[in-house]
């Protein structure tokens, strides 16, 4: 008789979250016949089929998803045993982050400094992109951790805020010097290129509303997918940008860059610090609990 593993439970529930034996199989860095054969293990050890299929999905049985709800919580107290609270300075692994880019280039390091000091032995796999992209990768297991523009409405995700910034419209000292004495909004709105992050940003509807009560048509937003390569094309007068203040403070206090009109009032892009439900692990949370202390966002 086959025994009961804690490698064959945890791969369960990894098949349960992302879905299929392939993605487990990709997630425990391993073989989809080798998920294969510790379902199987599994399933004569406690003497029932866990999945069925269904078309050409397996989907879990009746008693598959109960087994999952009981052995979750047990896999997460676990992995808890060997990291008391008062020494995750020896806790190891590598945990896999998503970060904006507006994250990115502000506090960021700040944050890999602090836990580098209170966890040493733990490394990290960053992936630097948009928000639709990695609340994605979140939700189906391949992401541990992400800060990301809010709100964040999945089911499948707790989040915890983390502050926000303003976005503002600007264009550079040159092209201001273009602008009509009676400073009309749509007049320049008109003239000049507009540039925001693309439209799976939450900059871009903001963009799109603004144009929106002017009377433009959203068509005429030139996108990029990098924040910055937009504040470096608005600062050489090639367009008019909506962008994110704490990347264009510097230059803004330099005069580099201006308002585009005191008409245009910021809107704020709040963030939060989002992990799986199931992802309860002390490591998880002290990570969340760095990065509201570190978070510039935030009035400390």
């Amino acid at each position: 008789m086959s025994r009961i593993t804690i490698v064959n439970l945890e791969t369960l529930c990894w098949i349960a979250r992302l879905g299929s034996f392939t993605a487990a199989a990709q997630r425990l860095n391993t073989t989809q016949p080798a998920i294969s054969k510790r379902v199987k293990d599994l399933e004569e050890a406690i003497g029932v089929r866990l999945f069925e299929r269904q078309g050409r999905r397996m989907e879990l049985t009746i008693q598959g998803r109960d087994l999952v709800q009981r052995t979750q919580p047990l896999l997460t107290r676990l992995e808890d045993v060997v990291v008391f609270q008062d020494k995750l300075s020896a806790a190891t692994g590598v945990i896999r982050m998503g970060v904006g880019e507006i994250v990115a280039v502000t506090w960021f390091s700040k944050l890999m400094a602090r836990l580098k000091q209170v966890m040493p032995g733990v490394h990290y796999e960053l992936d630097i992109g948009l928000t639709v992209d990695m609340r994605h990768r979140l939700e189906i297991g391949l992401l541990d951790l992400a800060i990301l523009a809010a709100p964040i409405d999945s089911p499948q995700l707790t989040a915890t805020p983390i502050g926000g910034v303003d976005i503002l419209w600007l264009m550079s000292s040159g092209l201001a010097k273009s602008r009509p004495s009676q400073g009309d909004v749509t007049q320049m709105l008109e003239a000049h290129p507009i540039w925001c992050v693309a439209r799976p940003s939450h900059m871009h509807p903001m963009a799109v509303e603004t144009l929106r009560q002017y009377g433009l048509s959203h068509q005429t937003i030139n996108t990029s997918d990098s924040v910055q390569s937009i504040v470096e094309i608005v600062a050489s007068g090639a367009g008019i940008g909506i962008l994110p203040e704490p990347l264009v403070a510097q230059r803004l206090k330099s005069q580099e860059l201006q308002l585009l009109s005191a008409q245009l009032k910021p809107q704020r892009l709040e963030f939060v610090v989002a992990h799986h439900r199931d992802q309860n692990q002390q490591i998880i949370q002290r990570i969340v609990d760095e990065t509201l202390l570190v978070s510039a966002f935030m009035s400390h």
